[in-house]
């Protein structure tokens, strides 16, 4: 069940100097209340103050620190990053993945289960509850250790316990958040999926909106490439930077989508629709008339997508069922699968440049399950971007695969979470 407030948690005045303070100690590490003062320019009981309701509510906690002269060790505080953890659900085209994080975005549980977006919401959302109930009731599995599948255990989602007989899920592990990612843009306004050709059974459904009333937290619901983009502009800042400012993160699976951060955040557009560069069209190649199912004719992922390639193939009669299917035979190099994926590569960096030229990324990284191709697919959109991207935009431009995609998402997750939630006076409250 919900922990129960405490009488000093139940009389916190968090305001935005608690805020202010939250937000120094992640960033800068443990500090003694003299150097809080220093700092802020708070005087001695505004400093013990802010400090009490942080330690009060659990989010940051009192240790010992060893005195900069060698005298008497003092007293400092520090962000507990493992003081709560976030639902991180990636749910993906075939699979979804589950995670437990903490605050600082680490995994603590992974599994994955056999159900995703073409399975439709009923099924799927079943099976993801039924498993984060379990996930969030088993508070042994904090050591981090996953077996091959990813389950922390060993055990199949099918064995892990659900909810109880009123519906609420079970929480021994305090939950702060969940943080869901879907393979369609989701409308920034309302939270609902939209337009979606691989989701076309969960249009209107709002995420944020089920899983926020059935583990009473608050939900953010973000598209795939988005939380990847996110994760890798962490991941890849250098020293002294906080993340990555400019970094576009292209997903070539069985669609096309971008994930763009620009100067420091996800871009999501007026609606909830950009990066959506599956949908450039085409010019001057095969393919720029070819038959879009958005309705369209010679979008980019009409030729280029999984799913345009996986149907180019069938119609050769080979025998490819799934992506991982093209990959194979890509990679023992059948001439057919050979020839569309670096055609592929081609028609994607064409798209890509066109960003380039726009908006001016540092870094462009691809993932999806055609990167598992690797040179195949990557040469021809190297080839691209150099050859039709503005010298000045390609500077310091550096174009990589991303090799840990499931990784990424789950991580990813946790810091759209973390960067909406403790940075938020609203998240911080409710988490009190």
């Amino acid at each position: 069940m919900l922990a129960i407030m405490t009488k000093a948690e139940e009389n916190t005045t968090l305001n935005d100097g608690t805020l202010e303070l939250l937000t120094r100690l992640r960033a800068r590490g443990a500090m003694t209340r003299s150097e809080i003062g220093a700092a802020t320019g708070w005087a001695r009981p505004t400093v013990n103050k802010r400090i009490d309701e942080l330690v009060s509510i659990g989010i940051v906690r009192p240790l010992t620190m060893p005195s900069p002269t060698g005298g008497r060790p003092a007293q400092g505080f520090a962000f507990d990053a493992s003081c709560a953890v976030i639902l991180a659900v990636d749910i993906a085209t075939t699979v979804t993945t589950l995670a437990l994080c903490d605050l600082s975005g680490r995994p603590v549980t992974i599994r994955t289960i056999e159900v995703g977006a073409e399975n439709g919401p009923e099924e799927t959302l079943g099976l993801i509850y039924t498993t984060a109930d379990g996930m969030l009731a088993d508070d042994t599995n904090s050591d981090g250790d996953t077996d091959d599948d990813g389950d922390t255990d060993g055990d199949d989602a099918s064995d892990t316990p659900g909810a109880d007989a009123s519906g609420a899920a079970p929480h021994a592990t305090r939950l702060c958040a969940v943080s869901i990612a879907v393979t369609t843009r989701v409308e920034t306004s309302t939270g609902n999926i939209i337009q979606a050709p691989v989701m076309r059974h969960w249009e209107n459904h709002n995420l944020r909106d089920l899983f926020s009333r059935r583990y009473q937290v608050p939900a953010f619901v973000e598209n795939d490439a988005n939380v990847r983009a996110l994760c890798k502009a962490y991941e890849l800042a250098g020293d002294g930077e906080r993340m990555v400012g400019d970094l576009l993160y292209v997903h070539a699976g069985m669609g096309l989508g971008a994930g763009i951060i620009s100067s420091g955040v996800i871009m999501h557009g007026s609606g909830g629709a950009a990066g959506d560069i599956g949908h450039i069209h085409v010019l001057g190649e095969v393919g720029a008339d070819r038959p879009c199912r958005c309705g369209n004719i010679g979008c980019v992922e009409a030729s280029a997508g999984g799913w345009a390639i996986l149907q180019s193939l069938q119609d050769a009669g080979k025998p490819v069922h799934t992506l991982a299917d093209v990959v194979g035979l890509a990679r023992q190099g059948d001439i057919e699968t050979v020839q569309l994926v670096r055609r592929a590569g081609r028609l994607i960096g064409d798209a890509i440049s066109t960003c380039v030229n726009l908006l001016n990324p540092s870094y462009i990284i691809v993932g999806g399950e055609l990167s598992d191709c690797g040179e195949l697919l990557m040469s021809g959109i190297r080839e691209r971007v150099w050859a039709r991207a503005q010298p000045l935009a390609t500077t310091s431009l550096h174009i990589e695969s991303c090799d840990d995609e499931a990784r990424a998402g789950i991580i990813g997750l946790a810091y759209a979470a973390i960067d909406q939630g403790l940075t938020s006076l609203e998240f911080l409250r409710q988490f009190a």
